[in-house]
């Protein structure tokens, strides 16, 4: 996803090297700057390690806030160890969640007044970037960088509602019989009312009226609860790396 959206921000480019899929933008969003891919499935001896080395060397000249994404099915238990002894410190971590969406269960009753909107105009956009920004410490100043993001037809972006007050959001990308869910997010305020729950099944039913017979969610560890509770199964995970400030 994040290589589908960094274009579009300013400078934003992706590139590929040997193993390595990395993103850069002239923004200083942490998500908008680092190794998104690292293919580590046959890392071995001194060449794979110059390469790695090479990489994040590469990625140490810009003046920008990055972070390196080791997937567990791209070799992630041999790269931690070697990004940790080369100075960089675990940030975070995501699940990747499956869910045939024939085997979803059925929705519930809107809870304690939730309701989930789809963002389709401008106050939709606003709402889903306040949240956005906030859950993820974003600065508020970046709002105007990201709301005409949230604006394009690219991905659908749902907004959760706690009498009428906005508290969580999330983004479905369908490209062919497959939905993406990622960038969720409850403001803490609203957690554990279900607001989590209720976004999650809107994204099912909003992915099978478009054709969607299968999804995957990107879910911190706390939302993969959610996730496993509406029938997602874990399938892959990703750890965040950050350079170890000096």
């Amino acid at each position: 996803m994040h290589a589908r959206l960094v274009p579009l921000l300013p400078g934003g480019e992706v590139q590929e090297a040997g193993r390595a899929v990395w993103t850069v933008s002239a923004t200083p969003l942490l998500f908008a700057n680092g190794v998104i891919r690292y293919d580590a499935r046959d890392f071995h001896g001194p060449e794979s390690e110059v390469e790695l080395d090479n990489c994040l060397a590469v990625m140490s000249t810009y003046n920008l806030p990055w972070r390196f994404s080791a997937w567990d099915h791209l070799g992630a238990d041999v790269l931690i160890p070697r990004l940790t002894a080369r100075g960089m410190t675990v940030v975070g971590s995501e699940h990747a969640m499956w869910l045939d969406l024939h085997d979803a269960g059925r929705e519930d009753p809107e809870p304690g007044g939730i309701e989930v909107r789809s963002a389709t105009e401008e106050s939709g956009y606003r709402a889903w970037t306040t949240v956005f920004t906030t859950v993820h410490g974003i600065p508020s100043r970046y709002a105007d960088l990201l709301e005409p993001l949230v604006a394009k037809p690219l991905w659908l972006h749902l907004v959760a509602l706690a009498n009428r007050r906005p508290v969580g959001c999330l983004t479905v990308e369908i490209e062919q019989d497959l939905a993406v869910v990622f960038n969720a997010g409850v403001l803490r305020s609203a957690r554990r009312l279900g607001v989590g729950r209720r976004l999650l099944q809107a994204a099912h039913e909003a992915a099978a009226a478009r054709g969607a017979r299968s999804c995957v969610a990107l879910a911190t560890p706390e939302g993969a609860g959610v996730c496993a509770g509406l029938g997602h199964h874990p399938v892959t995970s990703v750890t965040y790396l950050v350079p170890t400030s000096p």
